[in-house]
């Protein structure tokens, strides 16, 4: 059995940038509460359900958060600076 259903491609863009924008901001915590209050003000679900964490979607977007976090986290390597020489 499948974890998720699958996402379209636009759904997975917006998915990940909206975990892309969750995990850069200093308050993530708060701007991801913030998303879910609009969600529900809007009722907005077919764009944005994906954030409530019912939502099938939701293990992906979590996925890409975290992905993210780590991305964000991780120290680049000393040689891959850009324009390496001097």
């Amino acid at each position: 059995m499948e974890a998720a259903p699958s996402a379209s491609a636009e759904e997975r863009h917006r998915i990940e940038r909206v975990a892309r924008f969750v995990a850069r901001d200093r308050d993530g915590d708060m701007a991801e509460a913030l998303l879910l209050r609009l969600l529900k003000i809007t009722r907005n679900g077919r764009r944005w359900g994906f954030l409530d964490p019912d939502h099938p979607l939701h293990p992906y977007y979590l996925q890409q958060k975290v992905s993210e976090q780590c991305r964000i986290l991780r120290p680049r390597p000393v040689g891959a600076a850009a324009g390496g020489g001097r």
